[in-house]
């Protein structure tokens, strides 16, 4: 944990995980954690949220605070990040969010809930735990996703480019079990170009909703259920061009 002025942040390695405005604790330098709230736009009724991934719990509490009819499992497979979470980063203490320590996959195997979303925010390195990203893994989170539910992946790479496999791959292993695949380039819109390095927001339901749709209930900040700031721009930022996938293989649990 280390702090640059008004700003706390939990750094893991060389990752920096979460940040917080030590005067405002709900609010973040980081992008990020703003698009995940996308869900919302995907879910509007949503009522039972499972992250998987805590750090500082950036996401978590300000889910809690907006959404107060919105039940939250956090699960965090380091019993010292939630530690941190709770003593550093004002992450509450509430019977509507939960920290379970565990390993996400495993939880959700065992979980006999229903959830509305899942949101895998976790990261081997800088990567995505391969076992949170396989076609098995999908069909886990199948089973225990609402009618219309989503699941959002947090990642760092790019859409297109020499850099791009590691998104091209988990995009043809979503499209494999999801109808709708919605990748968002935080920054894109500001001039971020799909090969360009950056974080990738991605949302994968089997909604009856269309692009054009997602996007008009982001223009209007969920009916106003949403209070991120520039939330009602982050349409801007969904990428709609081509995603070359044939020369990828989906995650399997096998390696392969």
């Amino acid at each position: 944990m280390v702090e640059h002025g008004a700003i706390r942040i939990l750094q893991i390695g060389r990752m920096q995980q979460s940040s917080m405005y030590l005067d405002a604790p709900f609010e973040t330098d980081f992008d990020y954690p703003g698009y995940l709230h996308l869900t919302i736009a995907v879910k509007p009724d949503a009522a039972r949220v499972c992250m998987i991934g805590l750090g500082g719990g950036t996401i978590a509490k300000r889910m809690w605070r907006d959404y107060p009819w919105v039940q939250i499992d956090a699960v965090e497979i380091d019993p010292r990040v939630a530690e941190l979470a709770r003593t550093s980063f004002a992450l509450p203490r509430d019977a509507r969010l939960l920290v379970h320590i565990a390993e996400g996959r495993a939880f959700l195997e065992r979980s006999r809930d229903t959830y509305d979303i899942v949101i895998v925010d976790a990261f081997d390195d800088d990567a995505v735990p391969a076992p949170l990203a396989t076609e098995e893994f999908h069909r886990v989170v199948l089973g225990r996703l609402a009618e219309n539910g989503v699941l959002a992946y947090n990642m760092h790479g790019s859409v297109t480019g020499d850099h791009s496999r590691p998104f091209r791959r988990l995009y043809r292993t979503l499209r494999g079990s999801f109808a709708n695949v919605w990748p968002f380039v935080v920054g894109f819109s500001r001039g971020g170009g799909p090969a360009s390095h950056s974080e990738i927001i991605i949302l994968a339901t089997n909604a009856s909703l269309t692009a054009d749709e997602l996007r008009s209930r982001i223009a209007s900040r969920v009916d106003g259920r949403v209070s991120v700031a520039e939330f009602h721009e982050f349409g801007r930022d969904l990428y709609q061009g081509p995603i070359r996938s044939g020369d990828v293989a989906p995650y399997c649990d096998d390696g392969s």
